[in-house]
C-alpha cells in the first residue's frame, strides 16, 4: 500500500510558543519604533483571527494581513526594514516540536514520501524552513500561496495529494480543528491532531491525537506495521 503524509508548518513543526514568541518580539519592536504608547500584541492577534478567516474566500498572504492591521488599526505603514525584521525575528526565534527529527527519521526508514501543506506565503516558508534546516525534509511544500486558498478549502490539500502521487493511504498532521482536521476530513484523510496538551479534554474529529512526534511515530507504527 502506498503511504504518504501530509502535515502542517505553524504550531505542528514549529511550537505554539515559539511562533508567539516571534510576533510578540516584532510587535514590541514596532511599538517602540513607531511610539505607540499601548500595548498592541493581544488586539494585533484578535484581528488577525478575523481576518484570517476573511482571507478563506478572499485570498491573501499573512504579509499583506499584516501590513492591513498595522495600517488600519495603527496608523503605521510598514517598511521594507520593517518586514525583514519580521522574517529575520522568525528565522531566528522558531523553534521545532519535541520529536521532529526522530519522526523525519522514521519516515525516511520507511521511504514514506512527506508533504508540506502550509496556509503561509511562500517566502516566508521558504526562509524559515531553511533558517531551521528542516527544507529538504520536504519531498514537496504547497503554500497556499501557490493554490491562492488556505485550509480548510480543499484546493491545497488536493494539489499535496496530487504531488504525493495520489497514494492510497494519507495522514494528515496538523494543530488546528477547524483549518487541518475540518479541512483534511472533508476529502477523506486520516488525521492526527497535534496538540499541546492530549489530555486538554476538547472535542475533536481528528482520527488520533498528539503532543509531540514521538506521539505521532507511535501511532503510525500501530498504523502501518
Amino acid at each position: 500500500m502506498k503511504i504518504s503524509v501530509l502535515i502542517d508548518f505553524s504550531n505542528t513543526i514549529s511550537t505554539v510558543e515559539s511562533e508567539n514568541e516571534s510576533l510578540k518580539i516584532f510587535l514590541e519592536y514596532i511599538r517602540k519604533k513607531y511610539g505607540i504608547q499601548r500595548q498592541i500584541y493581544d488586539e494585533f492577534v484578535n484581528i488577525r483571527h478575523q481576518k484570517l478567516i476573511e482571507r478563506e474566500s478572499n485570498f491573501r498572504t499573512f504579509m499583506d494581513i499584516n501590513m492591513e492591521i498595522l495600517r488600519e488599526n495603527f496608523r503605521i505603514r510598514l517598511t521594507n526594514d520593517d518586514i525583514e525584521y519580521y522574517y529575520e525575528t522568525h528565522c531566528k526565534n522558531l523553534t521545532l516540536r519535541e520529536g521532529y527529527y526522530d519522526f523525519i527519521n522514521f519516515l525516511k526508514s520507511k521511504r514514506i514520501p512527506i508533504v508540506m501543506v502550509t496556509d503561509a506565503d511562500f517566502e516566508y516558508t521558504i526562509r524559515t524552513t531553511s533558517a531551521l534546516k528542516i527544507l529538504n525534509d520536504f519531498n514537496y511544500i504547497v503554500t497556499a500561496e501557490d493554490v491562492k486558498s488556505p485550509k480548510p478549502r480543499p484546493d491545497i490539500f488536493i494539489r499535496a495529494l496530487l504531488l504525493a502521487g495520489c497514494p492510497e493511504k494519507v495522514y494528515f498532521i496538523g494543530d488546528s480543528e477547524r483549518r487541518d482536521i475540518g479541512g483534511a476530513r472533508s476529502i477523506g484523510l486520516e488525521t492526527i491532531r497535534m496538540k499541546d496538551h492530549i489530555d486538554e479534554g476538547e472535542n475533536t474529529l481528528a482520527d488520533h491525537e498528539a503532543g509531540n512526534f514521538y506521539d505521532v511515530i507511535d501511532i503510525l507504527k500501530l498504523e502501518i506495521e
